[in-house]
């Protein structure tokens, strides 16, 4: 059983609504009902009846809600003392997309953690579903997720019936990102004709589950899916008539692999969100990495 359902059915005790309740939760009418169906579901009783009160406990209910308050005090304070103790421990994880600025930022709050001090680490880099798995079960305390802005509503939809949070971070259009060799390179304008006949580079796990494949963009007729972030940049080095959309690279990436960044006619536009369990409160060793990651998006993003 998720022991998130039970900060839900809380919260519908404490407004005695549904529809107010889902609202201070972040989440849809439809997605809170759901939830509260499936607790119900999983203890065998229900927990709320409508009333001329609004939505109002069980006689089951009311004992289920009580203990439900014990586990998630317990819970609270748990999170609480590993956010705020002082110890010689240093504890950090996080789940990010295949995205260059975003590793350099984790790799650089690492390397300016105290070495003095003990440390256990765990950063996972992967697709999307992969990220919001990740903090949903557990696994990473913080993920940062990339989508499309046009699949924005599903991904939306998504974090909510996972009880996470977000909050924006960055938004932008994805550049083409491309060998300095090849003869494109020379213009500062692209459109989808200067692309049709190099190589496309996509990571081979980014599909978004609701779009039916006949419902996809068509692929380009040569394309290359890989799995690794390094992978795809040194793709790009090796093949110079390849290609990838990517935002904004920081400088010593492009420099490295020899690479340059041209923006095209036909816009992608995508965006970045932090995203956290559903009432989590961030430690300072979170604080400290997200101070990083603006840092490190300021620089790619405005040459800050």
């Amino acid at each position: 059983m998720h022991t998130q359902y039970f900060t839900y059915a809380l919260e519908v005790e404490k407004t005695g609504s549904i529809t107010q309740a889902a609202e201070n939760l972040f989440m849809s009418q439809p997605t809170l009902s759901k939830a509260i169906k499936d607790l119900e579901g999983s203890l065998g009783f229900a927990v709320f009846k409508r009333s001329s009160r609004g939505v109002v406990p069980t006689r089951k209910g009311e004992e289920f809600l009580q203990h439900a308050k014990k586990i998630v005090a317990q819970i609270e304070r748990m999170e609480f003392a590993l956010q705020t103790q002082d110890t010689s421990h240093q504890m950090f994880s996080l789940a990010i997309p295949r995205v260059s600025y975003i590793a350099q930022a984790a790799a650089q709050y690492v390397r300016e953690l105290d070495d003095g001090r003990d440390m256990e680490i765990d950063i996972l880099e992967g697709s999307s579903m992969r990220i919001i798995d990740a903090v949903a079960q557990g696994r990473s305390v913080l993920g940062i997720l990339r989508y499309h802005a046009k699949d924005e509503d599903y991904f939306m939809r998504c974090l909510s019936e996972k009880g996470l949070q977000m909050e924006h971070f960055w938004q932008g259009d994805l550049l083409v990102l491309m060998n300095k060799d090849h003869p494109q390179a020379q213009k500062e304008l692209l459109d989808a004709q200067d692309l049709k006949e190099l190589v496309e580079i996509n990571s081979g796990d980014e599909e978004v589950p609701y779009i039916r494949t006949s419902e996809a963009e068509a692929p380009s007729a040569r394309r290359i899916l890989v799995y690794d972030r390094a992978m795809q940049l040194d793709m790009l080095q090796t093949i110079p008539d390849s290609y990838s959309r990517a935002s904004a690279q920081p400088e010593e990436v492009l420099s490295k692999y020899g690479l340059v960044q041209r923006r095209c006619r036909q816009r992608v536009e995508f965006k970045d969100v932090l995203i956290f369990r559903a009432g989590y409160r961030f430690s300072k060793l979170d604080r400290a990495f997200i101070d990083l990651l603006c840092l490190q998006r300021n620089a790619v993003a405005y040459g800050d």
